[in-house]
């Protein structure tokens, strides 16, 4: 810091004139920068890692949004078999889920705006897709078709979220 300072002073004094002003300035500019860029790596030195602080104080607590909200209101991991895997679903159990056929039909739910099935690439071999339809008939609300790479029924396992 002390050499930029006499640095600075040096190129104030060799500007004694006011016509050597501008000349001053471009050149007191320059003595700056190659003093500051030759001093930079030194001031880049990160420094010890203080004390965490406090934990602060939990935030207020959220309202649960309207039918149009964009939220996952209900949502269930499905195997092949028909078995709903309750540690990775909420809102949809067991009892909301029959196998019939190559059709999973969910009866007892709510009224959902939209659902979103996803194949379960780990649970179900081949080439498969799923399709999602609610209230659709009569004797289930909410259903899900799996399809092979021929375009046939068949099961897989699937995830389904309810919005």
């Amino acid at each position: 810091m002390n050499n930029l300072l006499i640095a600075l002073g040096v190129a104030l004094a060799v500007a004694s004139s006011p016509s050597d002003a501008a000349l001053s300035k471009k050149a007191i500019r320059k003595i700056v920068n190659k003093e500051i860029t030759k001093r930079a790596p030194a001031l880049r030195v990160v420094g010890p890692i203080g004390p965490q602080g406090p934990i602060g104080p939990a935030g207020p607590v959220g309202v649960k949004g309207s039918l149009g909200s964009p939220g996952i209101e209900m949502y269930a991991h499905v195997l092949e078999n028909g078995t709903v895997v309750p540690e990775h679903s909420y809102g949809i159990t067991q009892g909301h889920l029959e196998l019939r056929g190559n059709r999973y039909c969910f009866t007892g739910l709510p009224y959902v705006n939209v659902g979103q099935v996803t194949m379960d690439v780990f649970e179900s071999t081949g080439n498969k897709t799923a399709k999602f339809s609610r209230r659709n008939a009569t004797d289930c609300e909410i259903f899900v078709q799996i399809f092979d790479g021929a375009n046939r029924l068949t099961t897989g396992g699937f995830y389904l979220m309810l919005y």
